[in-house]
């Protein structure tokens, strides 16, 4: 409740215009979205900047990336950053024809990056164990720092069925517009490939799940693993 205005050290609200207020057009300030490891934008931008050079300009023009910039982020060690550049990043890449490989690239660097913080006494014995064992140490693991590749909101879930995974992300980065689902789908298809092969040591397939009806905020996959 406010203080009375007659009160002299009354507390009285601000406008949200008044100075030191975020205001609606700070790019810095955007609220309702995820947040995501640096590495995503990074390694996006490193894609893009290879793959559509036309798109890194823009995307330095118009949203402020660089990949000095995200460079700098990485190497500061920080932890979190707004995914809001990452997710307007993604919607200049949607629209070109080879967007699926740069999401793809992305995926597939960006996990094997965080892929060096795995426990080391765990990763050199973790070929000696079981291949369910194995299988369940890397997704747990996944699990850990998924905040960092899929968004602070993320539900990964799985069930098992013999040689078949199914595999779900729910509320991931980039999932949530029509336009990014696809590029979505071989991002994440690639960050679990890589989870497979490098942490569980495990041959396996990874397909997109395509449904007669289109759902946002969901990428589901089947992954079959060699017997």
């Amino acid at each position: 409740m406010w203080a009375p205005l007659n009160y002299p050290d009354q507390i009285r609200p601000l406008p949200l215009s008044a100075p030191g207020i975020p205001q609606a057009d700070d790019r810095d300030i955007l609220y309702g979205v995820p947040s995501c490891a640096p590495l995503v934008q990074h390694e996006l931008l490193k894609a893009v900047r290879e793959q559509m050079p036309a798109v890194y300009s823009r995307a330095a023009r118009e949203i402020g990336l660089s990949v000095s910039r995200t460079q700098e982020l990485v190497e500061r060690r920080v932890e979190i950053v707004s995914a809001a550049r990452a997710i307007k990043l993604a919607r200049l890449i949607a629209f070109e024809p080879n967007s699926r490989a740069v999401f793809g690239e992305a995926g597939n660097n960006l996990f094997d990056e965080m892929n060096r913080d795995f426990p080391r006494v765990i990763k050199s014995t973790i070929r000696n164990l079981p291949r369910p064992m194995r299988i369940r140490l890397a997704l747990a693991w996944t699990r850990k720092i998924a905040h960092g590749f899929a968004g602070s909101v993320n539900q990964i879930q799985t069930e098992h069925h013999r040689q078949k995974i199914a595999l779900s992300v729910r509320n991931g980065v980039f999932s949530d517009r029509l336009d990014t689902l696809g590029g979505a789908h071989e991002y994440y298809r690639n960050v679990f490939g890589v989870m497979f092969r490098e942490l569980a040591h495990v041959d396996c397939e990874i397909k997109e799940i395509r449904r007669p009806r289109v759902h946002l905020n969901q990428c589901n996959f089947e992954i079959v693993c060699e017997a």
